[in-house]
């Protein structure tokens, strides 16, 4: 009877322990035991994020643009989100590859090229350009290759030359009725380095009205590019900011 009750008692620990192996085996096929995934829990697939590209330009011949957001450091200078003007700052990118770019930063003189990183830039493109021959006084506001308008205009005197070069607009600006400039004026990135002595209005040259209508056609001011008010008009409706002016001749 002795052996039978202890036979008993071995066959219960026996079986408990069997039941103990089987439980953590269970436990190991679904609770996520060693050497064995948990079912439902495995890290989910990061989405692929699209690589960094430049917006594509909506037709050949188009101008990249890039507006500042933040104080970005340059060869050139820092360039600050605003202009001295207030307007906001939109770069000329003059060329560029992958994320990288060299634009062209206005300063307090010619403006320089300065390469920058595109991805702090938020980019578009824009068909815009305006062309100012001083050789013949005309200025020729263009679409890609589509002309959309040419104005006879003065320019520098002699002793103020208008400065020659390729630039970019930088400000917007709008006057009231009475303004001795017109009503509105795109600034360049183009500085005047002959300042007549005594001058107080700044070197910075701005393509602009005029309350002197007869000095068109002439070599009349002070460097700046004077234009007839139906000029005016096109500038504001189409011309943005960042827009590549170039001035030859």
């Amino acid at each position: 009877m002795r052996r039978t009750r202890i036979l008993v008692r071995v066959l219960a620990v026996a079986g408990l322990a069997v039941g103990g192996l089987v439980a953590m085996g269970a436990g190991t096929a679904h609770n996520g035991g060693p050497g064995q995934a948990t079912a439902g829990t495995e890290p989910a697939p990061k989405p692929n994020r699209p690589a960094w590209s430049i917006p594509p330009a909506p037709h050949p011949g188009e101008f990249l643009l890039g507006h500042v957001t933040g104080p970005i450091r340059t060869t050139a200078g820092t360039v600050m989100p605003r202009t001295a003007l207030g307007n906001e700052t939109w770069l000329l990118i003059v060329r560029h590859s992958g994320m990288h770019g060299t634009a062209l930063v206005p300063t307090g003189g010619r403006p320089q090229r300065a390469r920058v990183d595109l991805r702090r830039l938020r980019l578009r493109w824009t068909p815009i350009h305006i062309d100012v021959d001083l050789a013949t006084l005309r200025l020729r506001v263009l679409s890609r290759a589509q002309v959309l308008g040419t104005f006879p205009v003065a320019a520098g005197m002699p002793q103020t030359p208008t400065p020659t070069g390729s630039f970019s607009v930088t400000d917007r600006v709008r006057f009231p009725s009475w303004s001795s400039y017109g009503t509105f004026a795109l600034g360049l990135s183009a500085h005047q380095e002959h300042v007549l002595p005594g001058w107080t209005g700044g070197d910075q040259i701005a393509i602009h009205g005029t309350a002197e209508p007869a000095s068109i056609g002439h070599y009349a001011s002070l460097g700046c590019i004077r234009v007839p008010n139906a000029a005016l008009g096109l500038l504001r409706r189409v011309v943005p900011l960042g827009a590549p002016v170039t001035i030859h001749g």
